[in-house]
C-alpha cells in the first residue's frame, strides 16, 4: 500500500509512455525475480539478490496497474502474473538447495514448496474475489474477456478449479451473490455485506503475498542463514495460514446464514 503500489504506479506510467504491454512488464519482472533468486546461491551477493527481489515485487505491482490503466485486464494476464511469482520462487528454492547441498534440505524444500503454492493460491483467490465484488461490483456472470487459445483456456480453468477446491465454503458465497446479481452487477446490499464480512479475512490473506517471503529472505540474508527460509514457510507461515483459513470459513458461514445481517 505504501511502498510497492506507489513505486509500481511510477513504473506503470513509465511503461505506458514507452508503449510496453502489461505482459512485457510481467516478463521483465519474472526475469528480474529469477536473477534475484539465483544470486542467493552466492553468499557475497545476498544483498543484491534481496534488492532484485524487491524490484521484482515493484514490477509485479506495476503490471497489474498498467493493465487497469490501459484497459487490458485479462484472465491470461492474471495467470502469467502468477507464473512469474512461481518461477521466481523456483529460482530461490533451487539456489538455497544448491548452496546448502545436503539431502535433508531437499525434503524441506519440497514441503515448503507445496505450502508456498497453497498460500499463493488462496492469496490470489480471495484478493481477486474481494476486488471484483466490493470494488468493481461485478458478479461472475458480468465478467467478459477476449477468449484465449484453447490451451491457455484449459490452464486457466484448471487454475480456477484448484483455487475453488482449496477455498472451502467461499465458492458457495460467490454462487449466492451471482444468483442475486442483475445483468452481471452485484447489488449494493451484497457489496456492503461482503465488505463487512470479509474485510478482515482479506487483510489476513495479504500476509501470504510474495513480499512477506521476500522480507523474510532479507532478514535471513542479514543473518547469513538463507537455508532457514524453508522453516519460515513451514512453521510460522503455515500456522498463520491455518488461522486465516479458519477465520475465512467462519466468515463464509456467517454470510451464508439466511436472514443474518453481518
Amino acid at each position: 500500500m505504501y511502498f510497492f503500489r506507489p513505486l509500481g504506479m511510477v513504473l506503470a506510467r513509465a511503461a505506458r509512455a514507452l508503449r510496453l504491454s502489461p505482459t512485457q512488464v510481467t516478463l521483465a519482472g519474472a526475469v528480474v525475480g529469477v536473477a534475484g533468486g539465483a544470486l542467493l546461491y552466492e553468499p557475497g551477493l545476498g544483498v543484491l539478490a534481496f534488492g532484485l527481489l524487491i524490484l521484482h515485487g515493484i514490477l509485479d505491482s506495476s503490471d497489474g496497474q498498467l493493465a487497469r490503466m490501459t484497459g487490458r485486464v485479462t484472465e491470461l494476464g492474471r495467470l502469467l502474473d502468477g507464473v512469474g511469482g512461481y518461477v521466481t520462487h523456483a529460482a530461490i528454492y533451487l539456489a538455497v538447495i544448491a548452496r546448502d547441498g545436503s539431502p535433508t534440505i531437499v525434503l524441506w524444500a519440497v514441503a515448503a514448496g507445496l505450502a508456498n503454492i497453497l498460500h499463493a493460491q488462496m492469496y490470489d483467490y480471495h484478493r481477486t474475489s474481494y476486488a471484483r465484488i466490493v470494488i468493481q461490483g461485478r458478479a461472475v456472470t458480468g465478467m467478459t474477456a477476449a477468449p484465449p487459445g484453447r490451451f491457455a483456456a484449459s490452464i486457466i480453468m484448471a487454475y480456477k478449479d484448484l483455487q475453488a477446491r482449496l477455498a472451502g465454503a467461499h465458492p458457495a458465497v460467490e454462487r449466492a451473490i451471482d444468483t442475486r446479481s442483475q445483468a452481471g452487477l452485484v447489488s449494493d446490499e451484497d457489496r456492503d455485506r461482503y465488505r463487512r464480512c470479509f474485510y478482515w479475512p482479506v487483510r489476513g490473506w495479504n500476509l501470504f503475498g510474495d513480499n512477506t517471503r521476500f522480507y523474510a529472505i532479507g532478514v535471513l540474508v542479514w543473518l547469513q542463514r538463507p537455508e532457514w527460509f524453508f522453516a519460515f514457510v513451514l512453521i510460522p507461515m503455515n500456522a498463520a495460514f491455518a488461522l486465516v483459513w479458519l477465520s475465512q470459513l467462519r466468515a463464509d458461514r456467517r454470510f451464508l446464514l439466511p436472514g443474518v445481517i453481518n
